[in-house]
């Protein structure tokens, strides 16, 4: 037979079905955390409160900067859609790249970017792959193809060299 109540100078106390005692309410310090040694648990209640809030907070800040970064992405790409495509005469003025990434074992992503100038002095910076970027120097001249931002060719201008024949190459 199972032992389920204890009785004793403090009182009844009852005994769970893993053999603990319920009701510790007669013990000294366990005065159900109204004081005595445990009284100070009674602040992780509110600090538990602040952890929530807390924590709920920074989820919104993430997903409001993921929500942020995915419609200003639609945008563009919907912006340089609904923009002509142009193909204009133009110089290439400037090349640059931006690497980022590359810490400890993660691999490093390269960004090229060219500016050209048009004929009428304007510039325009675009991205350009790294095949494109290779392919152009400084001084180049030709035919750019470009709709909003996104950059589409560039042929560039074929100049005989001089003092070269036809046929002749430099050995």
């Amino acid at each position: 037979m199972a032992l389920t109540s204890v009785s004793s100078s403090m009182g009844r106390l009852s005994v769970d079905g893993f053999g603990v005692f319920d009701d510790m309410n007669g013990v000294p310090g366990f005065e159900g955390n109204q004081g005595g040694f445990f009284s100070g648990f009674n602040e992780f209640a509110s600090m538990n409160a602040f952890a929530s809030i807390f924590i709920g907070g920074i989820f919104l800040i993430i997903a409001g900067v993921i929500v942020y970064v995915i419609i200003s992405g639609v945008r563009t790409w919907s912006s340089n859609n609904a923009a002509a495509l142009l193909t204009l005469h133009s110089t290439v003025v400037a090349k640059r790249t931006e690497v980022s990434g590359g810490s400890g074992d993660s691999s490093a992503t390269t960004r090229y970017y060219v500016t050209f100038e048009f004929d009428n002095g304007e510039r325009t910076e675009l991205i350009v792959g790294g095949n494109h970027y290779g392919m152009m120097v400084e001084n180049d001249r030709g035919m750019l193809t470009y709709q909003g931002t996104r950059f589409k060719h560039f042929e560039r201008d074929v100049q005989p060299q001089s003092g070269v024949s036809k046929g002749q190459f430099y050995t």
